[in-house]
């Protein structure tokens, strides 16, 4: 069972568990239900990560969740905008901006001193296809627009509805390529923020797995109680840096969202 410890320590937990959200959410709340309502709907949930980084410790934060929803796009927090450029029953291609908030802050630990990261804003597609009723592929390609490491990043995941009642499941499975302008940028150290006890260090291009369960269940009218785990295989390529402290990360996030 994922759990996780509040430090006292850290002057903010923010940008790294946002960063968590975001995994868990690189395909929308709406993947937990196959549909998402069309509309205004808000929330708030409880994210919680397994520390990533030497030095790190699990944290755990609230979070909003604001989203509106149409056939034109979508807006919302944490995970940003969807234009559609094309739609029709099996097959959706969008244009995305989203957030990218890294999860390395220096204050996290002694052993990250130097090591802050800003936030960035990625661009790009996202085409999602639809085999049936239950069973969906998802893949999103994505660069940086702000300047600051230039890195990009592809996903291909499979995503599998299992109805059980009135908690039904979403198995998801895939992989992540990132760039080594964006491995750099999360996981490298550069020369600049090499010392002696951290070398530099640069993880080249990676392909990262994943699997993760989520589930969405209804307790009233337009209200729904979400949750999902998800856990990333790391290459040895990510688990041989200097500051990388995991090969495997857990990642999970229980909220609530009522939708307009």
């Amino acid at each position: 069972m994922l759990t996780a410890r509040i430090p006292h320590q850290k002057k903010t937990a923010l940008p790294r568990l946002v960063a968590s959200v975001l995994a868990l959410t690189s395909i929308p709340f709406a993947a937990l239900t196959q549909e998402q309502p069309q509309g205004f709907s808000i929330g708030v949930g409880v994210a919680s990560g397994s520390g990533l980084y030497t030095g790190e410790d699990a944290d755990a934060m609230a979070l909003p969740l604001l989203r509106y929803d149409s056939d034109a796009f979508s807006i919302g927090v944490p995970d940003g905008l969807r234009v559609t450029l094309f739609d029709r029953t099996d097959f959706r291609l969008s244009a995305v901006i989203a957030p990218r908030f890294s999860e390395i802050d220096a204050s996290d630990a002694p052993e990250l001193d130097g090591l802050d990261r800003e936030l960035t804003a990625d661009g790009g597609i996202q085409a999602i296809y639809r085999f049936g009723d239950l069973t969906r592929m998802n893949f999103q390609a994505v660069t940086e627009l702000t300047d600051e490491h230039g890195g990009s990043e592809v996903s291909l995941g499979l995503s599998r509805a299992i109805p059980l009642g009135r908690v039904p499941l979403l198995l998801e499975g895939g992989v992540t390529w990132q760039s080594e302008g964006l491995s750099s940028y999360l996981y490298g150290v550069s020369a600049s923020e090499a010392t002696g006890a951290r070398p530099a260090y640069s993880p080249g291009d990676v392909m990262v797995p994943h699997l993760s369960v989520g589930t969405a269940i209804p307790i009233a009218r337009n209200t729904r109680l979400i949750a999902n785990i998800r856990a990333d295989f790391l290459p040895d390529e990510i688990s041989s840096s200097p500051i990388i402290d995991e090969d495997v990360t857990l990642r999970g996030f229980f909220g609530i969202t009522h939708n307009f």
